[in-house]
């Protein structure tokens, strides 16, 4: 969690530019410059007010998601090991992994999902000793450890298939089902929830790991697939087990949040930011991230990204968003809203390929160093702001500032264009903030 008394007094710029030309980010102290802007407004020249919302006290999580198959062929739980700096640099407070357990091979098509034993480490990635050095070495960096778990099916050799196909949800001609309630997924088995005694084994399993290698959360697939009542034992026995365990649930539907979970999707926000970078209204997003916030009930907080494994098989953030600097400018906006946002690594590098997860391959992180440097001077900026204060929310031109009485204030600008803004009326022409600026094309700053 995030929460940093910071005081206006000792305000600094922190200045993040996101144009074509790569630029380094520099600091400008309170009194040294008035970042490019005009000093005296014109009378009643401030930004629009859109919206303003109550302190809260609201977890604000940085969730990286690491996909081993993107490590090459062997060795990803040290190759990850190797790479925990660059990661916790882009102000990474969770490391998130893509399930880590062996894979079952009939039927499968290649899914980490398809899960052979939940108790067994994929061996292409490396040993339990190794996958424990791996989970230690991001803690004691500052980094809590969530793994994914896939709740809801098996793979068609674990051996659950055997031993109790009575776990299992049927057809009519006696044979075990596969999943058919969002598609059908053939590749793997359906687990049935009304059997009691498959809880207790499930629950076992999950209680494995935080036991055995100390991870501090969860984030569960298809969550919503799964009995409530389920998740309400669970989560209450894994909280139990280990104090400010982190659950992560990957559906959109609230009810999950009186499940126990502490953050659940937010697939509605890309929607937002692919509209806005499309030209749509400033003053409608407003409106609807004012209800969106009133559906996570603090400290609770909805999970916001721009793209994930499932997305990234299909499209591209810089094609979403028009260009990997539009993609940028999306992202640090989710990121400074109040809530939890997530890195798919691979963006941060920018990436404008289609990967499909299903695949392994050996990714570059280095391909574009200057963009990289920028998500991580972004992210650690972000990180100082103190989001626990009031909220407001402000536009000028295409530009939109989400300001928060308690210190920070985030400007975005969401078109492609350059354009003349004016800075909101609490904060224009105090302690190093312009009262009006010039903006490139998705250019973004960011003051604390």
């Amino acid at each position: 969690m995030k929460r940093f008394n910071w005081i206006l007094t000792t305000l600094a710029v922190l200045v993040v530019f996101a144009c074509s030309k790569p630029m380094e980010a520099k600091i400008i102290p309170s009194g040294e410059g008035d970042g490019g802007g005009t000093v005296t407004p014109p009378a009643g020249s401030y930004a629009k007010e859109l919206l303003s919302m109550p302190a809260t006290a609201r977890d604000n999580w940085q969730i990286y998601q690491v996909n081993p198959k993107l490590y090459g062929n062997s060795g990803a739980f040290g190759k990850i090991q190797a790479r925990l700096d660059d990661i916790k640099a882009l102000g990474t407070e969770v490391l998130y992994l893509m399930p880590i357990y062996a894979e079952g091979k009939e039927k499968a098509i290649g899914s980490p999902y398809c899960i052979k034993n939940f108790k067994e480490v994929n061996s292409m990635y490396g040993t339990l000793d190794e996958l424990k050095a791996l989970v230690k070495a991001a803690q004691d960096k500052g980094m809590k450890v969530m793994f994914d778990w896939v709740a809801n099916h098996t793979s068609w050799d674990n051996v659950w298939i055997t031993e109790h196909p009575e776990w299992y949800e049927h057809r009519a001609d006696g044979s075990i089902a596969w999943p058919t309630k969002d598609g059908e997924w053939k590749d793997v088995a359906q687990l049935d929830y009304s059997q009691k005694v498959l809880w207790e084994a499930m629950e076992d399993a999950l209680e494995y790991w935080v036991k055995e290698v100390g991870i501090d959360g969860y984030r569960c697939d298809y969550a919503h697939g799964v009995r409530d009542d389920f998740w309400k034992e669970a989560i209450g026995r894994l909280k139990e087990l280990k104090t400010g365990f982190l659950m992560l649930a990957e559906s959109d539907f609230e009810r999950m949040f009186d499940d126990g979970f502490d953050i659940i999707f937010d697939r509605a926000m890309k929607r937002q930011m692919i509209s806005l970078v499309g030209g749509g209204a400033l003053s409608n997003f407003a409106n609807w991230y004012k209800g969106d916030q009133d559906k996570a009930p603090a400290p609770k907080t909805k999970l916001y990204f721009i793209t994930n494994h499932d997305d990234a098989t299909t499209d591209t953030p810089s094609k979403q968003f028009k260009s990997l600097d539009g993609s940028l400018a999306a992202y640090v906006l989710m990121a400074g809203l109040n809530g939890s946002a997530m890195i798919y690594g691979c963006q941060e590098a920018g990436n404008d390929k289609t990967i499909n997860f299903f695949n392994t391959q050996t990714f570059n992180w280095n391909a574009m160093p200057e963009f990289t440097q920028k998500y991580q001077q972004a992210m650690q900026a972000l990180a100082k702001l103190d989001r626990s204060g009031a909220c407001k929310l402000y536009e000028s031109g295409r530009v939109l500032f989400v300001y928060f009485e308690n210190g920070g204030l985030l400007a975005v600008n969401v078109s492609g264009n350059e354009v003349d803004a004016n800075f909101p009326e609490p904060v224009s022409g105090k302690k190093g903030i312009p009262t009006s600026q010039k903006f490139g094309a998705y250019q973004f700053q960011i003051w604390k």
